[in-house]
C-alpha cells in the first residue's frame, strides 16, 4: 500500500522517526486513533500523544467524498456522509449522496463497512449523534434542512423518518449538534453575504425538540446581526457554556445555555479571533472550529483564507491569516481571553480536534497552495500539523504530515 503523506518537523524537538504502513497482523494498537479524509479515502492513523506523532495504519474507500464523520460514544463505530457534489451553493449538485456506518477494529485501526448504505437526498454538509446513539442527524446547506436517521441495535443507520414538517434550519446550514443530556437539536446557519442585488442573507441559530420517534419540532430560531454567520460551535465539558465561532466576520462567542436547551438570547462575551483585524477586509478570510480542553480552561479557533491570485501561471494564495487563535477561559464567568495567535502551518484549517489526553492540538490544513516566499513561491500542501498543548494552554508546533495527493482536499479530521 501507497504511503499517504510525507512529515515535517522541527528537529530540535523531536527527532526522525520511520514511517511506515501497518497490517492487519501488527500488534494492538494502543495509541489513541486518528481519522482524516483526502477526497473518498478514509486515512487511519495511531496518534502517540507522547511523543506527538501519527503512524499510518490503513486506508478505506467511501461511496464518494467524505464531507463529515463522527464517532459513537464508545469510538468502535464511524458514521460517515459522503458526496460528489460541489462546495458551497453554486457548486455541482452531483448524484450521489451516502449516509455510511463502519465498525472501527480497535487494535488495528482498520474500517470496515456494515448495515446498508443510506442514500440521501443531496450534498450532506454534517452530521450529529445523540449522546445515547439512538439517533444521526444530518444537515444540508443547500435545501437548508435536516434529516433524522434511527441508529440500529447492532449500530447501523436507518433510512430517514418521515417528519411532519421540512425541518427548516437556516441559510447555509453548516453543523448540526446534540445539546448536553439530549435536550434539544442545535443546528448553526452561516448565512451570506450580500452579493450585487441580493442583500446580506442572515445567519442564525435553529433549535429543534426531538421525540422518542425522531420527529423534530422547531422550537426556537435566533437570527444573528448583519455580515457575521455562525459556522460551528461546541460545548464546554462541565459548565452551562457555548461557544460559537462565526465564519462570517472571524468572531467568537459565548452563549449561556439555557436549561430548557436553548442559547441565550444575547451572547455574554463577543471577542475577535483575527491577529490583525484589517483582514477582516481579506477576500474569503473566514472563521473556523473550535476545539476545548478536556479540562475545560482553554479553546482552540482557527481562522481561514484561501483566495488566489494567478501568477506565473500558478494560483497563489492572496494572503490573509490561516493561524490558531488560543483562548483561556475565564473559570467564574466562561469569558474567553486572547493569550496565543499561532501559525497553522498550512492553508485553510477546516478541521482539528485536541487528543482525549489533552496533549496535543492536531490542524488538518484542507488546501494545496502555493504561497509568496520573498521572491519565490513555494507549494504548501495540504497537511496534518501537530501542536503540543504546553502547561500554560498555549500551543508548540511539533511536526506537520502531508498529504500526497495534491488534487484533493483534506476535508475531515477526527481523534
Amino acid at each position: 500500500m501507497k504511503k499517504t503523506f510525507r512529515v515535517l518537523f522541527l528537529a530540535a524537538v523531536i527527532p526522525t522517526i520511520a514511517l511506515a504502513n501497518t497490517s492487519s497482523t501488527s500488534p494492538p494498537i494502543e495509541a489513541h486513533l486518528l481519522y482524516a479524509s483526502v477526497g473518498e479515502k478514509l486515512l487511519g492513523y495511531s496518534i502517540d500523544p507522547d511523543n506527538a506523532s501519527l503512524t499510518y495504519l490503513s486506508e478505506t474507500l467511501a461511496p464518494a467524498n467524505v464531507q463529515f464523520a463522527v464517532k459513537n460514544n464508545a469510538g468502535d463505530i464511524l458514521y460517515v456522509v459522503s458526496s460528489n457534489a460541489g462546495n458551497g451553493t453554486l457548486g455541482a449538485k452531483g448524484d450521489t449522496h451516502v449516509l455510511s456506518s463502519y465498525r472501527i477494529d480497535l487494535k488495528t485501526g482498520e474500517l470496515k463497512q456494515f448495515g446498508a448504505a443510506i442514500a440521501l437526498p443531496e450534498r450532506p454538509i454534517n452530521v450529529g449523534l445523540d449522546h445515547l446513539n439512538h439517533f444521526a442527524v444530518v444537515a444540508y446547506n443547500q435545501s437548508a434542512t435536516l434529516s433524522v436517521h434511527p441508529i440500529n441495535e447492532d449500530g447501523s443507520v436507518s433510512p430517514a423518518v418521515a417528519q411532519h414538517q421540512v425541518p427548516q434550519a437556516g441559510i447555509f446550514t453548516h453543523q448540526v449538534t446534540f445539546t448536553p443530556g439530549d435536550k434539544t437539536v442545535i443546528a448553526l446557519a452561516r448565512g451570506n453575504d450580500a452579493v450585487a442585488n441580493v442583500p446580506d442573507q442572515p445567519g442564525s441559530v435553529n433549535t429543534f425538540t426531538i421525540d422518542e420517534q425522531g420527529h423534530l419540532s422547531k422550537l426556537l430560531t435566533d437570527s444573528i446581526e448583519t455580515g457575521i454567520g455562525p459556522r460551528h460551535l461546541a460545548y464546554h465539558p462541565s459548565k452551562p457554556w457555548v461557544y460559537v465561532s462565526m465564519e462570517r466576520g472571524s468572531k467568537l462567542y459565548m452563549y449561556p445555555l439555557e436549561s430548557n436547551g436553548t442559547l441565550a438570547a444575547k451572547p455574554a462575551f463577543r471577542k475577535e479571533t483575527l491577529q490583525n483585524k484589517a483582514n477582516l477586509q481579506t477576500t474569503r478570510q473566514r472563521g473556523g472550529v473550535i476545539q476545548i480542553n478536556p479540562n475545560g480552561q482553554y479553546l482552540y479557533v482557527t481562522n481561514r483564507a484561501d483566495a488566489t491570485v494567478e501568477q506565473d501561471g500558478k494560483q497563489v494564495s492572496a494572503g490573509g491569516e490561516n493561524n490558531v487563535a488560543v483562548y483561556k477561559i475565564d473559570a467564574r464567568t466562561g469569558e474567553p481571553r486572547l493569550i496565543q495567535i499561532i501559525d497553522g502551518q498550512g492553508i485553510e484549517g477546516r478541521t482539528m480536534k485536541v487528543d482525549p489526553s489533552g496533549k496535543l492540538l492536531v490542524v488538518a490544513n484542507q488546501k494545496t497552495l502555493w504561497v509568496k516566499d520573498g521572491k519565490t513561491l513555494k507549494k504548501v500542501r495540504s497537511n496534518l500539523a501537530i501542536f503540543r498543548i504546553k502547561q500554560d494552554g498555549k500551543l508548540e508546533f511539533v511536526r506537520k504530515y502531508e498529504m500526497d495527493d495534491e488534487k484533493k482536499a483534506l476535508l475531515w479530521m477526527d481523534i
